[in-house]
């Protein structure tokens, strides 16, 4: 029977050291095309939820051409060739796109998750980059 607890306290015991930890709800942020880059906090998540629109100019017209811009100079992020049909954001350097992009095809999903040390820079320029983000933070707790 000493064997049985002594077994159980192991597995229980060692079972909790590999925990990654629990997720607890810190607060919502609203990060806009103005602010300087972000960087998530240690011991933070953050879930970014939505994308704000600049009204009338996200219906998302399928067709277009895309552009040499070069809009994320400030967080490392060269120029390259975007669509006006997305709105652009960039995570650690790498431009990410939501809504319509091109010919019609669509482009990342939210939520994103990210993970505490991430960056993210968002741009000022009306036709190509959102006006802001919705995220949700949260602690890592043990």
């Amino acid at each position: 029977m000493k064997i049985y607890l002594v077994l159980f306290a192991i597995i229980f015991f060692g079972a909790q050291s590999k925990a990654q930890g629990n997720l607890q709800f810190n607060q919502v942020k609203m990060i806009v095309n103005t602010d300087p880059p972000q960087t998530v906090p240690i011991g933070k998540v953050w879930k970014i939820e939505s994308v704000f629109s600049y009204g009338t100019m996200d219906t998302y017209a399928t067709g277009n051409s895309p552009s040499n811009q070069s809009f994320f100079s400030n967080c490392g992020v060269p120029s390259g060739s975007y669509y006006p049909e997305g709105r652009y954001m960039a995570i650690n350097a790498i431009p990410l796109s939501f809504g319509i992009q091109g010919v019609g095809y669509p482009t990342n999903q939210l939520p994103i998750w990210l993970p505490a040390g991430s960056t993210i820079c968002t741009c000022s320029n009306s036709n190509y980059c959102a006006r802001g983000y919705s995220l949700i933070e949260f602690n890592i707790v043990p």
